[in-house]
């Protein structure tokens, strides 16, 4: 061998692979007809991640040597399934039926003629490990094609022979990472695949209520670990935290997103999604509940509902509540969705009651008035003047964006407090829906909000003195002792009522001399105080069972017997959803 060749195999072990494609084109200058000089200069190529010119430095070793095995199977690696050239005939336009299934047999055609030439390399040498994988990827890909064309889709999961050629590339290269990946896919695949009547032993089940065969998936994680050991980077680590996460092993899923984290730069855009895939595995996979949770209730249609689409959100918000509560989907859409009438309609009622318990966060914002309904804007210009002739400043107007979604419709909050702020009264109104019994148990329920027009006085003390003043009110709850509503005829003067309060204020200070109120000076004050008042009036539900039988009754009045029992049976089953939803 020349000086020339000597310095190829130095440059090619040190691997400097500039340098040895210096020296093996100097070797080709004078000995321009051997193919393995050319095979040599296409290897150096590849690592020199220029793939075209490897191309055709492939071409060239195999019109020297039509037999050169290596570069039969290179050949096919490097072009892929490239359609041949054709013309459709046709100018800027859509392809015709007839020019498309000519397209596609060519492609078939082109196909045949690849899986020929891999079969031929194979027959010239048997132990080409890149032979075997090529052709079962070829093969798959066949099915593939056959299946979009109306073939049996059973049959992409038990292509005997793909996969028997997939086995056959491992047992001869079995360090070959995309081997392994390639095996750990198609036996996630085939996981998902759980035939009738398999024993419930031999499967598991995903939060969400997907079933898959356990012993495929054990197989995949032991593959994909694999591929994380001889790879060493982040990338198979994210392979191993999905399958972790399917096998219900969430904390070790975890681990493995940790784990990538840690490979990963400080900087690297794939970071953003490993963190989403870690919480979707934390606490013990409820990120992925919570995930189609909010897929959910993204399809509740924004604004103002009519009755068909309150009963259909309030069962889809309830299905999500009961998948935050760490239910599977398929148990949370037949609770919620049952298919009796009345069934539904108890469980409908059951949500509405425990929405009075669990009401979501006001997340108050300020508001434009404008915006809201030409009723709303005059109930709250009324009130607003009433209020400022009764001594009350005007905070803000607002909405609570956090409960719009519950309650179907925007509504304008007019905000108002006395001097020290001790005082927050609040004035909204709503417009019933629809008439009827049901329906008025239906609006009844949703929440003061869907009731009538309402204004209050209310005053929250740092002892728990919780004190409300506000109109009569067709609500059927309660709070016992834990809040001291009073309530006046619908007839009060605002003035009346606001007097009435100032005298209820009075007297709880002169009763509790150390205790303070807290504020209701702007928006964030405000909003302070309605949390912690609905924490009250969550302790106050749970401790009567979230209804009392009187306000059952008073609510259901002649549907009592029919629908008393289904409501209760309905609260059990989704209280628990609620807890374990408020608890995270």
């Amino acid at each position: 061998m020349s000086a020339q060749f000597e310095s190829f195999k130095t440059a090619w072990r040190a691997a400097d692979y500039a340098q040895a494609l210096t020296h093996v084109d100097a070797v080709i200058a004078g000995q321009p007809l051997v193919a393995a000089l050319h095979w040599y200069r296409a290897n150096c190529l590849l690592r020199l991640d220029r793939p075209v010119e490897a191309f055709a430095a492939v071409n060239r070793v195999l019109a020297l040597n039509p037999d050169h095995a290596p570069a039969l199977v290179k050949q096919i690696e490097l072009s892929g399934l490239e359609e041949p050239e054709g013309d459709d005939g046709e100018e800027n336009g859509e392809p015709t039926p007839a020019q498309i299934t000519a397209r596609m047999l060519q492609v078939e055609q082109h196909r045949q003629r690849q899986i020929a030439q891999l079969r031929r390399a194979l027959e010239i040498d048997p132990t080409l490990a890149d032979a075997y994988f090529c052709l079962s990827q070829l093969l798959r890909d066949r099915t593939t094609h056959a299946v979009l064309n109306g073939g049996d889709a059973e049959t992409l999961l038990s292509d005997d022979e793909a996969d028997g050629l997939l086995e056959q590339a491992i047992a001869r290269d079995p360090a070959r990472v995309e081997f392994r990946c390639a095996r750990a896919e198609r036996r996630r695949l085939r996981a998902v695949q759980v035939p009738d009547g398999t024993p419930a032993a031999d499967c598991v089940q995903s939060r969400i209520g997907m079933r898959y065969l356990r012993a495929e998936l054990e197989a995949a994680l032991a593959d994909f670990t694999e591929c994380a050991r001889l790879d060493g980077g982040p990338r198979y680590r994210l392979h191993m935290g999905r399958v972790l996460h399917e096998l219900g092993r969430h904390d070790e899923a975890v681990a493995q997103y940790d784990r990538a984290l840690a490979l990963l730069p400080a900087d690297a855009p794939q970071r953003a999604h490993v963190e989403d895939l870690r919480r979707r595995s934390q606490n013990g996979g409820r990120g992925e509940l919570d995930d189609v949770a909010q897929l959910i209730e993204s399809v509740i249609a924004p604004g103002d509902r009519n009755q068909q689409e309150d009963l259909v959100a309030t069962a889809l918000l309830g299905t999500a509540h009961a998948l935050r509560g760490g239910q599977d989907l398929q148990t949370a859409f037949a609770a919620h969705m049952p298919e009796s009438p009345d069934d539904l309609l108890a469980a409908n009622i059951a949500e509405n009651i425990l929405n009075v318990a669990f009401e979501a966060p006001p997340d108050l914002v300020a508001a434009d008035a404008a915006t809201f309904p030409a009723y709303q804007r005059r109930h709250a210009a009324r009130q607003r003047a009433a209020f400022a002739a009764a001594g009350l400043r005007h905070v803000a107007d607002a909405e609570a964006a956090g409960m719009t979604p519950t309650l179907g419709q925007r509504v304008l909050l007019g905000l108002h407090a006395d001097a020290d702020g001790a005082t927050c009264a609040a004035t909204f109104v709503l417009r019933p829906k629809w008439p009827g019994v049901p329906g008025f148990v239906m609006l009844l329920l949703a929440g003061k909000w869907k009731k009538h027009p309402m204004t209050e006085c209310v005053s929250h003390f740092d002892d728990d003195g919780y004190l409300i003043t506000q109109y009569e009110s067709i609500s059927p709850f309660e709070y016992g002792t834990a809040v001291d509503i009073e309530r006046l005829p619908r007839s009060t003067p605002v003035a009346a009522l606001v007097r009435r309060h100032r005298e209820r204020v009075a007297a709880y200070r002169q009763a509790h001399p150390q205790a303070r109120a807290f504020p209701a000076s702007d928006l964030a004050a405000i909003d302070a105080n309605w949390r912690r008042g609905q924490i009250v009036k969550r302790n106050y539900r749970r401790s009567v069972g979230y209804i009392s039988d009187a306000e059952l009754r008073r609510l259901l009045g002649g549907h009592y017997e029919r629908l008393a029992q289904r409501v209760r049976q309905k609260i059990g089953v989704f209280a628990a959803d609620r807890e374990a939803a408020a608890e995270d």
